[in-house]
């Protein structure tokens, strides 16, 4: 019995790694704008409800019978709903008489289903501050959920139903859910204050390297999958557009024209951060030009390169300004701005040359202890 309680838990541990690697710019994204920092106890609790959540969404689909046609032409219990409130009072006693005892699998079953959503409530009020009613109304309804998932077959991916959709597990589930939120309040007496306000105070104007690398990392990702819907859409519409003029423009908007406009790149705004001279002014143009041309010139000699019809180094010698201009950005970018910012709280090279750095866009107190927390 236990192992079938247990798969859907090592199968969390086993997805788990993905989600994170899914979610993690977008809460840190929300992290840095919250409360200045991506890291702490705030953000260890959080991947907890997440790991928790998964884990619980397992519990409910996992294990699913091997055989399908086979097993949905065979059984019969779960295909009529349970709705007789309270049934699971008559099963226990029934199982108490027939084993002579209260702890059988019965019991071990309802105590699990009052457990499973005890901690959804506590995550919510311990994150969030939710009251009461409201933290009930989203267990019943995270309750629901799962017993109509239940009944659909996994949302009509399975063929048929596979577990019991019983009211009882919305009535036990619920409870523990209000269990949760009881608990809850002397508990979070005992953990730290999950204060975004003290944390932005602290936190907020600080620019760090894991805070640069992370906004260097979203607007990679943005950029990659702008290029993608672009790309997508010219392909859609047949319009005929040249992918390399397409994609050159859409860099050159991305990375130049946008972060003149409003001193920083997309990602760069998201984590709160902007370029400025050193003297405190903005960045120019040709201050971008130059900085992110250096800072991307990895990825566009590679790009230039492959875009080569037929290398003939021979023939054509400065064919070789590609692979050696290459091995530099790679030094200057990849070892030398890393060892910098990283090991050394130094400028990196880059913007040595354009004299800029990077500076935390915070926002007045005002606004920030308006914004939803």
């Amino acid at each position: 019995m236990f192992e079938t309680y247990l798969l859907p838990v090592t199968t969390a541990l086993t997805v788990f790694p993905l989600l994170v690697l899914i979610v993690m710019l977008p809460v840190a994204v929300v992290s840095y704008r919250r409360r200045g920092r991506a890291g702490g106890w705030s953000t260890l609790v959080f991947y907890c409800f997440l790991f928790y959540l998964l884990a619980a969404l397992m519990q409910t689909i996992i294990p699913l019978p091997a055989n399908p046609a086979e097993y949905c032409a065979g059984q019969t219990y779960a295909s009529d709903p349970q709705l007789r409130p309270f049934y699971f009072v008559d099963v226990l006693q029934t199982r108490a008489s027939v084993s002579g005892t209260w702890l059988n699998p019965a019991l071990w079953s309802t105590a699990l289903n009052v457990m499973l959503l005890a901690p959804l409530s506590f995550f919510l009020r311990y994150l969030a501050g939710t009251r009461f009613l409201a933290a009930t109304a989203f267990g019943f309804g995270t309750s629901l959920f799962f017993e109509l998932t239940q009944l659909t077959g996994l949302w009509f991916i399975y063929p048929c139903a596979y577990r019991l959709f019983s009211v009882d597990d919305l009535i036990l589930n619920t409870a523990g859910a209000v269990l949760g939120w009881v608990v809850a309040g002397p508990l979070i007496r005992l953990l730290p204050d999950l204060d975004p306000v003290r944390d932005r105070r602290r936190y907020a104007e600080r620019v760090t390297a894991s805070r640069r690398l992370l906004a260097l990392l979203t607007d990679m990702v943005a950029f990659g999958v702008l290029m993608v819907l672009v790309l997508g859409l010219v392909k859609l519409f047949g319009l005929g557009v040249p992918r390399g003029p397409s994609v050159l423009a859409l860099a050159i908007g991305y990375f130049w024209l946008v972060p003149v406009l409003i001193d920083a790149t997309p990602g760069k705004r998201a984590m709160l951060l902007r370029v400025a001279r050193a003297d405190g002014h903005r960045a120019g143009p040709v201050a971008w030009l130059v900085r992110n041309g250096v800072l991307l010139s990895p990825l566009w000699l590679v790009w230039l390169g492959l875009s080569v019809d037929r290398w003939d180094v021979f023939g054509a010698p400065q064919q070789l300004l590609i692979p050696v201009g290459l091995l530099v950005s790679v030094f200057v970018v990849g070892v030398w701005a890393p060892l910098a910012v990283f090991f050394g709280d130094e400028p990196a090279p880059y913007e040595r040359l354009t004299r800029t750095r990077i500076v935390a866009a915070v926002p007045s107190e005002k606004s920030a202890t308006s914004a939803p927390s």
